[in-house]
C-alpha cells in the first residue's frame, strides 16, 4: 500500500485539500510498516498514536494537537 492510499482519507477532506502538507511529497512511496502506538516514533510529538514507516526510510504520523485539527509530521528513521 502506498502512503496516499492510507493517509488520503484525511488529505482528501475539504479542510486539508488546499493545506500545505509536506508529507504529500511521499504519496507514492510504499508503506513498509504500520504502527498503532507512539513506540518507535522518531519525532518529538508524544501524541502521535498512528504512524507509518515508508520504504524510503521516512516516517509519517497522524495526530490532533487540537480537536478537529490534524497534523502529519514527517521524520527520517535514520538517527
Amino acid at each position: 500500500m502506498k502512503l496516499k492510499e492510507d493517509f488520503g482519507i484525511w488529505w482528501d477532506m475539504k479542510k486539508y485539500k488546499k493545506q500545505d502538507i509536506p508529507a504529500r511529497e511521499y504519496s507514492n512511496v510504499e508503506i513498509k510498516e504500520v504502527n498503532g502506538l507512539n513506540t518507535g516514533w522518531p519525532g518529538p510529538e508524544t501524541e502521535v498514536q498512528y504512524w507509518v514507516e515508508l520504504e524510503n526510510g521516512m516516517a509519517v504520523g497522524y495526530y490532533e494537537p487540537r480537536v478537529g485539527k490534524a497534523e502529519f509530521p514527517v521524520y527520517s528513521m535514520q538517527k
